[in-house]
């Protein structure tokens, strides 16, 4: 590591420096789309909705450490003279983080409660995509010039986490009903929102799964930490809240098998039909990964007129499951198969431009 002492104080080179900022902004994201994840549990518990909430709290400390680690990216790149399109893109992203804060504060003074897909809502997922996407694209970029070594698995799977629960926040706007409040219904059509759920997650769990392992030396082990981690996200924010849906925790934990296997398929046998293969499993895996919301989401199709309520969640999911299932396989596997094929392109133009 290139650094200098000037008596007590480490003052760290412009490459260690920018290389920092994008994980610290990273952690930051991480932090503020895990506190957006555990104010929606708290909105399906009824309980107490205010702008100052503990949920609202990690929310806007990951903001403020995401802020912090954009004013490292910036300074370096200063310092560089050069500010290249990934620190371009994560400022962006985090001055969006910045601006939602207000906005928001502003729309619960006006109208309190306010649904999933509402406009400060899509500015702060728009920030959290942006400023992820910045950050990851940065880490892979920054580590190795800064440090002349490979960027170690546990730094892509950090970098990877925020980008794909962004993503996955993303598709959770357009397709729960969490979004009808009193003065606006922001709601999805039933048929839209299933649509959505049913070819965007698969296509965003196979992409990020294959990208990973492309990135990852095409080792087995990210892939599947990355799932875990993922898994531990969704864990901690969506089902421990709950105490309704303790008992099926075994069974969420269970979506590891076969995430797992898609890793080890992409390992042994690196050919496209394993790349496929391993798409179509992580595809298909969706119906269980993006448990308990997605309970909502195909009960509009169902049963429209039934409430699902939280503590009747684990009850109706199981319920629907031999009802949707059957008809979302296809559809799931072609897209996790095409997440695949994507996932697998943006690992080459990364790795193509590390080589430059």
């Amino acid at each position: 590591m290139n650094y200098f002492q000037r008596g007590t104080l480490i003052i760290f080179e412009p490459a260690q420096r920018l290389s920092a900022g994008y994980i610290i902004l990273t952690i930051g994201v991480l932090m503020a789309i895990s506190g957006g994840t555990w104010d929606v549990t708290n909105h399906l518990l009824n309980k107490p909705e205010t702008f100052f909430s503990p949920p609202h709290a990690v929310l806007y400390t990951g903001a403020g450490t995401a802020v912090f680690g954009a004013v490292l990216v910036l300074s370096a790149s200063r310092a560089i003279k050069k500010t290249e399109w990934p620190a371009r893109l994560a400022i962006v992203g985090v001055t969006l983080l910045l601006v939602a804060g207000p906005v928001d504060f502003w729309w619960h003074s006006l109208f309190g409660l306010d649904g999933l897909l509402s406009p400060p809502h899509a500015v702060l997922v728009s920030g959290m995509v942006t400023s992820g996407i910045g950050a990851m694209i940065g880490i892979i970029y920054a580590w190795p010039k800064a440090e002349h070594k490979s960027l170690p698995r546990a730094l892509l799977v950090l970098g990877m986490l925020p980008v794909w629960l962004a993503a996955a926040g993303s598709i959770d706007m357009f397709s729960l009903p969490f979004s009808r409040t009193g003065f606006f219904d922001f709601n999805p059509q039933p048929q839209a929102g299933a649509l959505v759920a049913t070819l965007g997650f698969p296509l965003v769990t196979a992409a990020i799964m294959v990208a990973t392992f492309s990135l990852a030396g095409r080792r087995f082990g990210a892939a599947s930490a990355l799932a875990g981690a993922f898994v531990f996200i969704g864990v901690l924010t969506s089902m421990v809240p709950n105490e309704a849906l303790w008992p099926t925790i075994p069974f969420y934990l269970s979506v590891m098998v076969p995430l797992v296997a898609a890793d080890a398929i992409l390992s042994h046998w690196r050919s496209k039909g394993a790349m496929f293969a391993a798409g179509a499993i992580a595809g298909l895996s969706f119906f269980v990964l993006y448990y308990p919301l997605i309970t909502h989401t195909y009960n509009e199709i169902v049963m429209p007129e039934r409430a699902v309520w939280a503590s009747l969640t684990a009850t109706i999911y199981f319920e629907i499951v031999p009802a949707v299932f059957p008809l979302v396989v296809v559809p799931a596997a072609a897209m996790g198969i095409l997440g695949a094929t994507i996932g697998q392109r943006m690992a080459t133009r990364a790795e193509l431009a590390l080589l430059k």
